[in-house]
């Protein structure tokens, strides 16, 4: 959440986490409002500033899932534009 790129998207992860921690069954996050990720033109330089505004975010979330013993009772699900 240090990064003013990927503070929105972090902040979203971290709210997540507790979210979990209180028991919350079902939560989605995403990222990429308006179809940003439906990509047809500069999908390189498109995918490339999302993808660096989710990446460390999601690997924070995660690993900190693991470190509190909660990654093992909650199942994530990875999905892009086609599922």
């Amino acid at each position: 959440m240090d990064r003013p790129h990927s503070e929105v998207f972090g902040r979203n992860c971290l709210l997540a986490r507790r979210l979990v921690e209180r028991g919350v069954r079902f939560i989605q996050l995403y990222h990429g409002a308006g179809s940003k990720w439906d990509g047809h033109d500069r999908i390189e330089p498109e995918h490339t500033e999302l993808c660096g505004a989710i990446d460390q975010p999601i690997v924070g979330l995660i690993t900190d899932l693991k470190r509190r013993g909660m990654l093992e009772d909650t199942l994530v699900i990875w999905g892009g534009e086609f599922g």
